[in-house]
């Protein structure tokens, strides 16, 4: 293939993607229409399905090109049903989370995980990554910043630590884990969030010993 061959395909890609984002801005100023003037529904929603069959031709080169000059990572981490494994040392008032975390990277770059930051209430408390410990399925300590390659989960074991009064007293607290990628960013699908219901019999099991629960998910 010539070089003016080549060159006047990467252009006629960039031409089709620059149309196909024209169709979507379109799209966007047509549903805050439809916001206002229900009945222009069926007409909207043809235009919609036009679009995406659209996007379904565009060639194998504009998907190509695109992903040559958008280099990203795509990061998703497993927040359902997690369970939970709390300790509390009395003498030291400190309340220790363990929990596990399941992250992928369904981008086409590799990403990177600098810090993290936790939230706890009541009473109001935040930790950084000084406060974390991670841990892989080995038991190998994970430092930061840690890679997550792409198409590849890394399965960890962290844990944070909260110190101070009042973080048993009975009722419903809020406990919240961000990851924070390369950007200084939490990630996109953060915070992890749970509600645990903290009673006095609750207090007496973690006292002794370290206990798992399912953490609930909670808004």
């Amino acid at each position: 293939m010539s070089a003016d061959s080549s060159q006047s395909g990467t252009e006629r890609a960039f031409e089709e993607i620059g149309a196909l984002k024209h169709q979507m801005e379109g799209l966007s100023r047509d549903l805050e229409s439809l916001k206002v003037e229900s009945k222009k529904g069926i007409r909207t929603w043809g235009v919609y399905l036009g679009i995406i069959a659209t996007m379904l031709a565009v060639p194998r080169a504009a998907k190509d090109v695109f992903d040559a000059f958008y280099k990203h990572s795509d990061f998703s981490v497993l927040t359902t049903e997690v369970p939970l494994t709390l300790y509390y040392d009395d003498p030291h008032q400190t309340l220790s989370f363990t929990f596990p975390v399941i992250a992928t990277n369904n981008g086409n770059l590799d990403g990177i995980i600098v810090g993290a930051t936790a939230h706890f209430e009541p009473p109001l408390m935040d930790a950084t990554e000084a406060h974390f410990r991670f841990v892989d399925e080995t038991n190998k300590q994970v430092a930061f910043p840690f890679t997550i390659a792409t198409g590849v989960s890394k399965s960890l074991t962290g844990s944070v630590d909260f110190t101070g009064p009042g973080l048993t007293v009975p009722g419903r607290h809020i406990f919240e884990v961000s990851l924070i990628g390369d950007d200084r960013k939490p990630l996109s699908t953060m915070p992890i969030r749970f509600c645990v219901d903290v009673s006095k019999e609750l207090v007496v099991l973690i006292s002794g010993a370290s206990q798992r629960i399912l953490g609930a998910q909670c808004q």
